[in-house]
């Protein structure tokens, strides 16, 4: 790592090369303000810019070094005077060289550059749609995170040189143009217009935007003070009034939680065509697909809605949270993504407290749980030194475990003591940069709690415990016992790892709190004859495995756990299925408990566990298991009838998962009727959680009539939804010809490559012909490569881990032995470690299975 800033080292360099870190810029000059003119022009993708920069020297140099790439570079001056400059394309750096040496004080950089408006959704790049007539349009948009402001105009790319940024738009008339400050001019001539935007506060590069096309935007809405309007392609204007709400609703949520108003002047929420990441929280100039903006209520199942509530949500927890106060270096875009986490789910949980927002990220929880099982888990920070080091940080362990991590010390702590350690974080700290201990201290400081010593035990190392539960021999106490938890065996060379977890025991009536900081620990009972729960609440980053005593009376009286508990027990029992510790057959019989259960979030993990069993079985047993799948969730689909009125939505949800897994796991053939009765009517008259469910049964047992009934869909929807919808369940037809039908639609232009990576994933789940989706993938890797986001290629093939004979497992491990995914080194091995894993399962209880459910 190269030094920091403040320790200010002589960086006098005459040439590229020296002692230079490739991937950090040497200390000792500081941007403070950028002055940026481009003129893009979207004929012929292409934009032509300049860049005035004003610099704080600390340290004498003749040689400025800034980032740059995929830019021409015209001329520089520096005070006004030429100066010679070279590149080093391989680390993106642009040198400057000075005549004389630029002494300590201030300096003035100018650089003429021009540039391509790329097709790869990073940087200054191309985003298209056809309008009305069907003519393509094109957007000039950014996406700058992590590294990439470099390919729209040079700069000091890194988040810890903050500066204030004044973007001017030279555009052709017709276009419209927004950025992250309000338009403050505008002049006119030649067929042109040129736009000034008003000064930013100072920030990262990575938070810079603007965006330039034919595009309408809604009328603003005041936020206390704050001037909110939703940008959108021409056409789409009915699909605002969800995102708005959502919106408005926040930014006022927020403001209140922290205690700090909105820290910049407006905010724009700019849905786009083609955008590889969910959203970015560019500073009052948010980007988002439009699928995670735009929606219909009235024919968008509630999972739609509240994707759109919760990207909206985290995208403005970040107004505060990541660009009023950042992070110092890539390392620590775990905090600001895992805080923006915790705060979407918080605000959503506020403005649908009917959704039970807590408990379905319960889920969330598990996929982060599956990753930070295996031995090639990471710790949550660890180095960054690489932008494709920067590029791996994105994943489940960042957001998901990060987030799953703050809640249980939120609830530790207490919401209260939580907010204010929060808020006096984000005050103390305003418009700089901090690294992660910052926050813990300051939460420490308001709430007088070891906070530090419990978080660290938790950040810098990888895993979690397995906390397990026993009764003391003579009954007055259960006595908790932690380990590392794994999936796979544990290696002889494992190190003894401890954590300082939080535990809350309810014992009836009674709710203890012990800081389990050891091997184990003792918590005496209440009442010897009552039930215990380990993770009272459902909040704790641990599973729990329960003595056979304890799980004896809790699966006796279910009520006594709530929905969150419930879910977690299922959860906790498939993942020790995984791991060895209970077999398949015991897990089946284990589910069979839960014919009476009523919410949807347990429900969701019985299906997960339902599924993972399907995997295990032959083709001989499985009718018998799709039968045992209909006894099971029959009673509970009957119960709740057709759709009423007055029904809650989580009411709505159960029933299109249970329609859904009755019709496409179960096999049926009554179900599979109804779904396709229910394709046959308007949209319009149709709940829409049953249309979602009716679209994959349908699918699932479909031939080609169905699916060009769904290709075609697809191509004519109204709503980003109903598209997507359409286009996923391209994947679930259980016919190998369509497969491929499939895999090769997702190639064409018919299909936008943000959106085709994340089918090809889905095709290689399908059960029976996910092999053949994975031969095509391995057929087309350099198509996917040249044509895809770079950071959607690991999650295309995140699938090949269902993939679990033999054969496919060393088929796998050589093909990426010789084609790696370098963005991505660390993701990929995790995912070929839970391929083998899963191979093991199989080999262990696929036969078992298969004899326990024909005998």
């Amino acid at each position: 790592m190269a030094a920091s800033p403040d320790s200010a080292p002589d960086t006098t360099l005459s040439s590229p090369g020296g002692d230079l870190d490739p991937y950090r810029l040497p200390p000792g000059v500081l941007p403070s303000r950028y002055d940026v003119r481009l003129t893009p022009s979207l004929e012929d993708a292409r934009f032509g810019g300049v860049v005035t920069v004003q610099l704080d020297v600390e340290v004498p140099t003749t040689t400025l070094v800034l980032n740059a790439a995929e830019l021409e570079i015209g001329s520089c001056l520096v005070n006004g005077a030429p100066a010679d400059f070279t590149v080093d394309e391989e680390t993106d750096r642009l040198f400057v060289h000075t005549a004389a040496e630029l002494p300590i004080g201030s300096a003035t950089l100018t650089v003429e550059f021009t540039g391509i408006l790329n097709d790869k959704l990073r940087g200054f790049y191309r985003s298209t749609y056809n309008d009305e007539d069907g003519t393509e349009q094109v957007i000039a948009t950014t996406q700058m995170q992590s590294t990439d402001c470099r390919r729209a105009f040079p700069c000091w790319d890194e988040p810890e040189y903050k500066a204030v940024f004044g973007i001017t738009l030279d555009i052709a008339e017709g276009l419209q143009a927004i950025s992250s400050g309000p338009e403050v001019d505008r002049t006119t001539g030649d067929g042109r217009i040129v736009i000034r935007f008003a000064d930013t506060m100072t920030m990262s590069t990575y938070l810079v935007a603007f965006i330039v096309g034919r595009l309408e935007m809604t009328d603003a809405v005041d936020v206390n003070d704050t001037p909110m309007r939703l940008v959108h392609v021409p056409g789409k204007g009915h699909l605002t009034d969800f995102g708005m709400d959502v919106g408005a609703f926040c930014l006022r949520w927020f403001e209140e939680y922290y205690g700090i108003p909105y820290p910049s002047d407006k905010i724009d929420l700019a849905g786009l065509p083609d955008f590889a990441a969910g959203a970015m929280e560019n500073l009052g100039c948010i980007t988002f697909r439009e699928s995670l903006l735009l929606v219909d209520p009235a024919t968008s199942t509630q999972n739609e809605q509240q994707l759109v509530a919760d990207v909206v949500a985290h995208e403005l927890a970040h107004m505060w949270f990541g660009d009023l106060v950042t992070m110092r270096w890539w390392n620590g875009i775990w905090l600001n993504e895992a805080f923006a986490t915790f705060m979407e789910i918080a605000a959503c949980d506020a403005y649908r407290p009917d959704w039970e927002r807590w408990t379905s990220f319960g889920l969330e929880r598990s996929v982060a749980f599956d990753v930070d099982a295996l031995e090639n888990t990471r710790s949550v920070e660890y180095e960054v030194r690489s932008p494709a080091d920067c590029e791996g940080m994105f994943d489940v362990l960042t957001y998901q475990k990060g987030a799953a991590l703050l809640r249980m010390l939120e609830q530790y702590l207490g919401e209260d003591h939580f907010r204010e350690g929060v808020s006096h974080y984000l005050r103390l700290h305003s418009y700089k940069n901090t690294e992660t201990n910052d926050l813990w201290d300051a939460i420490e400081a308001t709430s007088g709690e070891p906070v530090r010593r419990i978080m660290d035990s938790w950040i810098w190392q990888p895993g979690f415990p397995l906390i397990s539960a026993a009764l003391t021999a003579d009954g007055s106490g259960v006595e908790l016992t932690q380990q590392r938890f794994r999936l796979g065996a544990r290696p002889d060379d494992a190190a003894d790892q401890l954590w300082v977890v939080p535990v809350h025991v309810r014992n009836g009536a009674t709710t203890t709190t012990v800081l389990l900081d050891g091997i184990s620990v003792v918590v005496p009972l209440a009442d010897a004859a009552a039930s215990v729960v380990v993770n009272a609440g459902g909040h704790g980053f641990f599973r729990v495995a329960y003595d056979d005593a304890l799980r004896s009376r809790l699966t006796a009286d279910l009520a006594e756990m709530n929905t969150l508990e419930r879910y977690s027990l299922v959860d906790d029992a498939w993942a020790a299925t995984v791991a060895g510790a209970i077999s398949a057959p015991e897990l089946l019989q284990f589910l069979r408990g839960f014919a009476g259960e009523r919410e949807h979030a347990v429900w969701q993990a019985v299906v997960i566990a339902l599924r993972g069993l399907g995997r295990l079985v032959g083709d001989d047993a499985f009718p018998t298991f799709q039968a045992q799948v209909r006894d099971l969730v029959q009673p509970a689909l009957t119960e709740l009838g057709e759709p009423a009125a007055d029904e809650s939505d989580l009411t709505a949800k159960l029933r299109g998962l249970l329609l859904a897994t009755a019709g496409a796991l179960g096999n049926d053939e009554a179900i599979i009727g109804v779904c396709r009765d229910l394709l046959q009517q308007p949209v319009e008259d149709v709940d829409p959680e049953l249309v979602a469910a009716a679209t994959s049964v349908v699918a699932a047992h479909g031939g080609v009539e169905d699916y060009d009934k769904f290709q075609n869909g697809f191509l004519t929807a109204s709503t980003p939804q109903e598209q997507l919808r359409q286009l996923y369940a391209l994947a679930e037809f259980d016919d190998e010809a369509l497969i491929l039908r499939t895999c090769e639609f997702v190639l064409s232009d018919k299909v936008k490559t943000q959106n085709a990576p994340f089918v090809l994933r889905m095709t290689m789940t399908n059960r029976r012909h996910g092999a053949t989706a994975w031969r095509f993938i391995r057929e087309h890797w350099d198509h996917a490569n040249t044509e895809f986001p770079t950071n959607t290629i690991v999650r295309m093939v995140e699938s090949v881990k269902h993939l679990a004979t033999p054969e496919l497992v060393a088929d796998s491990a050589a093909f990426f032995a010789e084609h790696p995914i370098p963005q991505a080194t660390k993701t990929l091995d995790q995912i070929l470690e839970r391929q083998r894993i899963n191979a093991a399962l199989l080999a262990r209880d696929g036969e078992a299975l298969g004899q326990f459910l024909t005998s």
